[in-house]
């Protein structure tokens, strides 16, 4: 399953990004990185990955979240990754990212996490 994006800002500010397919070396991760700088240059920079259509994700898929995390931080906001299914978390957690990358169950908790400033 290709990967896919698609966008909603909530009232809050949040904005949402559900990720669907895998996210794996090709040029939709770099359009993805692209599209994550943009969003950052106008100062939308309170996001959450909606990942639980996430199917799988590999090296290039880690350090593209890796690379928009660092572009989202240096704007000076805010990334939630939320939704992981079991094997995404496992390979999140297998290289540590899950004391880099702040991880929600749900995306509820994820916008929670960044309208109260948690």
């Amino acid at each position: 399953m290709p990967f896919d994006t698609e966008q909603n800002t909530l009232e809050s500010g949040v904005l949402v990004i559900a990720l669907s397919g895998t996210m794996t070396m090709g040029n939709q991760l770099q359009r993805f990185e692209w599209m994550i700088e943009e969003l950052t240059k106008n100062n939308q920079n309170k996001i959450v990955f909606d990942m639980s259509k996430i199917t799988y994700l590999d090296s290039s898929g880690i350090g593209v979240l890796v690379k928009c995390s660092a572009l989202i931080r240096n704007s000076g906001g805010k990334l939630r990754l939320a939704g992981l299914n079991d094997r995404v978390l496992a390979t999140l957690k297998l290289v540590g990212l899950d004391e880099v990358l702040p991880i929600n169950p749900t995306m509820e908790e994820a916008i929670s996490a960044l309208t109260t400033g948690a």
